[in-house]
């Protein structure tokens, strides 16, 4: 099932900020309608070294990009919204409900798109009490 009218071009305005762009937007086997947006890894690292994305590759930095993967089922329904170590789906369950419940309809593809760039936002934000245990 085709992505909503202009659903795209929201997103690219909306996480542009963040320096990710538009990557691919492609049908996968089971009608899953998978987007990536992608950005430069050592310049988002550097911006947002609190996020550990450096630490959690390990050996293997930097990687050729880093990745926002968004995946929506047969009816458009959310399945999926990662960036690196980031479960957005699964960390505004438990930390931002509102945002959740707008994060998990493709009813309203602008609010959508907002709502993925806010919760990256916030997870960026976001104090790690544990992120001191990991340098």
């Amino acid at each position: 099932m085709a992505l909503p009218d202009g659903y795209l071009a929201s997103l690219s305005d909306n996480l542009a900020p963040y320096g990710l762009e538009f990557g691919s937007a492609q049908e996968l086997a089971g009608g899953i309608t998978e987007v990536i947006f992608t950005t430069d890894p050592e310049s988002f690292a550097r911006q947002h070294p609190q996020l550990g994305v450096e630490f959690a590759y390990g050996d293997d930095w930097p990687p050729a990009q880093l990745r926002l993967v968004l995946a929506f089922d047969e009816q458009l329904n959310p399945l999926q919204a990662e960036f690196e170590t980031i479960d957005l789906l699964t960390w505004t369950s438990a930390t931002h409900p509102r945002l959740r419940d707008r994060l998990n309809t493709l009813d309203d593809p602008d609010d959508h798109a907002a709502a993925v760039a806010e919760a990256l936002d916030r997870a960026l934000a976001e104090e790690d009490p544990e992120a001191e245990y990991l340098y």
